[in-house]
């Protein structure tokens, strides 16, 4: 397996190889000092998975991601700052990247992220990340709505898996708390996905908040969700 690390700064760089490492010993670790160094690797080489620097020089980390997706749509693009603001999680989700992860994050959290999006079961992300998000869907949805809960069409049962999906429960956990199958959560999902708009959990997660449904995020219990 190969790992790209994009970041200006080499101790960055360099440390995070060594934490990279540690997760996965087995895997060939790249580093480029910025965007152009980074789309020069992914030309000459074959990559598994990319972690790349939100703020660079030259080419940023969001349009380094906009290139490499266009390019090798099948590469997961985690996003790795210091920045947490809405904006820019925002651009980087709809941009398809697998994850976004502050620089404060534990080695445990950077290899739970590597694992998810290899899998391509989800997207993990920084606890104040989804923080923001959360608020920032809610301060979305009170200026639309007025504070009042949108209209969506949704049935109780889809309200319920609505309110589970925003607290981060997996499917499983969805299923034995309403006593359903697995197969119909998903078949459920699919449809609050549809009558939504939204093409994932993270969207949904976040239209949840704005409607009024689902717990407060403090309830994110300190650790990357995976959505």
């Amino acid at each position: 397996m190969k790992i790209l690390i994009v970041d200006d700064h080499a101790l960055v760089r360099r440390g995070m190889g060594y934490v990279v490492k540690e997760g996965f010993p087995d895997a060939e670790v790249l580093e480029a000092e910025g965007g152009k160094a980074a789309l020069e690797i992914l030309q000459a080489k074959k990559i598994d998975i990319a972690l790349v620097d939100v703020r660079m020089p030259e080419l940023d980390g969001l349009e380094l991601l906009r290139q490499v997706k266009a390019s090798w749509p099948d590469i997961p693009v985690i996003m790795l700052s210091t920045y947490e603001n809405a904006p820019y999680v925002k651009r980087a989700l709809s941009d398809g990247a697998a994850g976004y992860l502050l620089k404060d994050a534990t080695p445990e959290d950077l290899s739970q992220a590597i694992n998810v999006a290899l899998s391509g079961s989800g997207n993990v992300l920084s606890p104040r990340v989804i923080q923001n998000l959360f608020e920032d869907a809610a301060s979305e949805g009170s200026r639309v709505n007025g504070g009042r809960r949108s209209e969506f069409s949704l049935t109780q049962r889809e309200n319920d898996i609505l309110a589970l999906l925003a607290e981060g429960r997996s499917n499983r956990d969805i299923a034995g708390h309403l006593f359903l199958s697995e197969k119909t959560v998903k078949a459920h999902l699919a449809a609050i996905f549809r009558k939504l708009g939204v093409t994932n959990r993270t969207q949904a997660a976040m239209a949840a908040v704005s409607m009024g449904v689902g717990p407060h995020p403090a309830g994110a219990n300190g650790h990357s969700l995976d959505f």
